[in-house]
């Protein structure tokens, strides 16, 4: 998160290692040469929300485990597949 940055003109995302335009300082997709961060892309705002996470979210993940309604999607998989495993949990409500 702390290294993402986007196309001003068109909004398309970047990042620092992982994904960086094909020419430096010019979007692969529009040609536009001003890029932006979000104010929020910093590792204090990265902590503070996985600790939220961990406080919030995770006793959640537990709880409707141990009342077996908890359905989990693999959202590493292709978009093809996540909307398909999205729409047969939905489809069993």
């Amino acid at each position: 998160i702390t290294g993402r940055f986007t196309c001003a003109e068109c909004g398309e995302g970047y990042h620092e290692v992982y994904k960086r335009p094909k020419q430096d300082g010019v979007c692969d997709k529009c040609g536009s040469t001003q890029f932006k961060r979000r104010d929020d892309d910093n590792e204090e705002t990265v902590r503070r929300r996985l600790k939220a996470y961990h406080e919030l979210t995770e006793p959640l993940i537990s709880y409707y485990a141990q009342t077996g309604k908890l359905r989990t999607v693999d959202g590493m998989a292709d978009i093809a597949t996540v909307n398909r495993q999205i729409e047969e949990v939905l489809s069993a409500l």
